[in-house]
């Protein structure tokens, strides 16, 4: 079958013995970007024991249909999406750009990059000059080939590879290469597998949603309050009450502002690309059951589900209420009301919304195989804490710029409380491919 045609292609034990060195004795991060499958990627170094090794496949996906017997390839650059612009790559795929795109997630001392044919040369004329590209003798021969700002090594055998890696990570100690410490757990191929329904929970702001969807609000509409915001919540702990405040501000000091004209503009939060994308597949490809678990507000969260077309897709939203009051004046405003009626006592949770307790309520209903958990801050550490080995969760990031996302750090500094396997993700093409894989292992 595939997998076997997969597992069987030729290799140079090498090649294999220059990741595990690169990993396991300097602690580099290695990744695979290629033009094949990531069926197939995975498959081979399943089979080859490197799946450990190898944190990341950026490949064209796959998935199965007719039961498991009919494979389908789709292009890691699908045509629903704009096309790359790259002229030295094909359509489906521009090696740069996911390079790009990688090194925009995470900084990274030096980077190295392995290729053995024309089509690998596209990275080099878009990053640093810190890069080195170990490439085959048959690419140094065409002209023109790399740019003068780019450090070119030469193999023709695995045991070049070997030397050359070996080589420099003797010259460069592993603390100049390795990437800021993210913690991760078990490897997703090694969790994902079996068959069953799989849950999908996404935090909404800063998460399914690029933006705080309750501060979004005031930013477009009467920044100032927004200098306030923390003050407000120092005196009361409570988002929904903070907000609520805000909105009888707002419907005070701007009345030509209505609920309705709120709530247009704060429905074109922005998203990121492909999130919409990664949603639709989980529901339309693989079935699962999609829902929110969100400390935003019921109105705005319907509002912009509604405008992104993702309203079919997600099962059901748990968050704190949102309706329209009357008021004395005769005009309306929005109110909010806190998600649980009695406060909660959860030592990592808001009084008014713990959702660990929400998750579990959710599970106690159904029994699901898997879940996959999207989240960002550390509202979201109390359900991660929740999930179980068979589980994945996946937290924001760090920006580039330096930005930090409050539940990687949490689960950083509680390790023993996490069971799920840890994926840090910053875009929703990270989201999309995540899933994509977890979701094709499940089947």
């Amino acid at each position: 079958d595939i997998r076997n045609a997969a597992q069987r292609l030729p290799f140079n034990q090498s090649i294999l013995d220059a990741v595990r060195l690169v990993v396991d004795d300097f602690g580099a991060t290695c990744k695979i970007v290629s033009d094949s499958t990531v069926f197939g990627v995975r498959s081979f170094l399943e089979h080859h024991g490197l799946a450990d090794q190898v944190s990341e496949v950026v490949a064209n996906s796959t998935h199965f249909e007719d039961g498991g017997k009919v494979l389908r390839v789709r292009p890691y650059h699908g045509n629903h999406l704009a096309p790359h612009g790259c002229r030295n790559c094909p359509n489906n795929l521009c090696k740069g750009v996911v390079l790009e795109r990688i090194l925009q997630q995470h900084r990274y001392a030096r980077v190295l990059y392995v290729g053995g044919g024309i089509e690998d040369f596209c990275p080099s004329t878009k990053l640093p000059n810190d890069i080195t590209v170990i490439a085959r003798n048959e690419v140094l021969s065409l002209p023109n080939t790399f740019p003068d700002t780019v450090q070119v090594q030469q193999w023709k055998a695995g045991d070049d590879v070997l030397s050359l890696l070996r080589n420099f990570f003797h010259q460069y100690p592993s603390k100049q290469v390795a990437k800021a410490s993210v913690k991760t757990f078990s490897p997703i191929s090694q969790v994902f597998s079996g068959s069953g329904q799989v849950l999908v929970v996404f935090d909404f702001d800063e998460s399914l949603v690029n933006k705080d969807s309750d501060r979004f609000a005031f930013q477009c509409f009467h920044p100032e309050l927004i200098k306030t915001l923390e003050e407000r919540h120092a005196l009361n702990p409570v988002w929904p009450s903070v907000f609520d405040e805000l909105h009888q501000i707002l419907a005070n000091e701007k009345p030509e502002l209505t609920p309705e004209l709120i709530c247009a503009r704060v429905a074109q939060i922005p998203i990121q690309n492909r999130m919409v994308d990664a949603v639709r597949m989980a529901v339309e490809q693989f079935g699962a059951e999609v829902k929110i678990i969100s400390d935003g507000n019921s109105l705005f969260i319907e509002k912009a589900l509604k405008f992104h077309g993702l309203v079919p897709y997600i099962n059901e939203v748990l968050t704190n209420q949102a309706d329209l009051e009357t008021m004395d004046n005769g005009r309306t405003r929005i109110r909010l009301r806190p998600h649980h009626d009695q406060p909660m006592n959860c030592s990592w949770c808001p009084s008014n919304l713990c959702k660990g307790s929400i998750l579990d309520s959710i599970r106690n209903k159904k029994q699901y195989s898997h879940v996959l958990y999207v989240g960002d801050g550390i509202g979201d550490f109390c359900p991660a804490s929740r999930l179980t080995k068979n589980d994945v969760v996946f937290a924001r990031a760090d920006e580039v710029d330096g930005r930090s996302y409050g539940l990687q750090k949490r689960i950083d500094s509680n390790p023993t409380l996490i069971k799920a396997s840890v994926v840090p993700w910053n875009t929703g093409d990270d989201i999309y491919r995540h899933f994509a894989q977890v979701l094709h292992a499940q089947t």
